[in-house]
């Protein structure tokens, strides 16, 4: 019976063991950071939908104030003509 890559560690003793340690810490640790890097990503994501929100809450009332000082503008010195 074969078992692939583990027969050959095996033969390897106590290095092939600790190799098998390493691969796994090593993939326990990518799993890690690619789970973090997505937590992140995720977060961005999130900051950037409320604060867009809140930019064109501010563009919005931004425009209505010019709107309103333009009126106000044209009230007053557009008469004069």
């Amino acid at each position: 019976m074969s078992f692939g890559i583990f027969d050959s560690l095996a033969q390897y003793g106590i290095l092939g063991f600790a190799v098998l340690a390493l691969g796994y810490l090593c993939w326990i640790f990518l799993n890690k950071l690619m789970k973090s890097e997505e937590d992140y990503r995720q977060r961005l994501e999130e900051l950037e939908g409320e604060y867009r929100e809140d930019l064109e809450k501010k563009l919005e009332e931004s425009t209505e104030h010019s709107k309103s000082l333009k009126e106000t503008v044209l009230m007053l010195f557009g008469k004069g003509k």
